[in-house]
């Protein structure tokens, strides 16, 4: 009788433990991935060396860190929306980090056409 008593006693431990366990939802759970994907994207392109676009960096990975915070917490809802609002921000980073090139090209444009005008 010993063994049956030991099986029951560790499947009440293991269904414990189950239950102990913190389930992230599918969709903040997704969010997550996708804000450290934008993240990380950003990152590797020139966005840390543009001085703005790090700003926004920045702001990502705070958000990153509340939303995980949240999760903790149990405020679901609040992690999945900064969850969102990391994924916006690195987007925004790595566009001003795709801009900040372009600007630079089109000022010098202008100021050669503005060199030939004066000739």
């Amino acid at each position: 009788m010993r063994p049956k008593l030991f099986a029951a006693a560790l499947l009440c431990v293991a269904a414990l433990g189950c239950a102990s366990k913190q389930v992230i939802p599918t969709s903040t759970h997704q969010q997550r991935v996708q804000a450290e994907a934008a993240l990380r994207s950003a990152e590797n392109s020139q966005a840390p060396n543009v001085p703005e676009a790090a700003r926004h960096l920045e702001f990502a990975r705070q958000q990153i860190a509340d939303g995980e915070r949240l999760i903790q917490e149990g405020e679901q809802e609040a992690a999945e929306l900064r969850f969102r609002q990391a994924a916006a921000d690195a987007d925004l980073a790595a566009a001003l980090a795709r801009a900040v090139p372009l600007k630079n090209e089109a000022r010098r444009a202008s100021e050669q056409v503005e060199s030939i005008r004066g000739q």
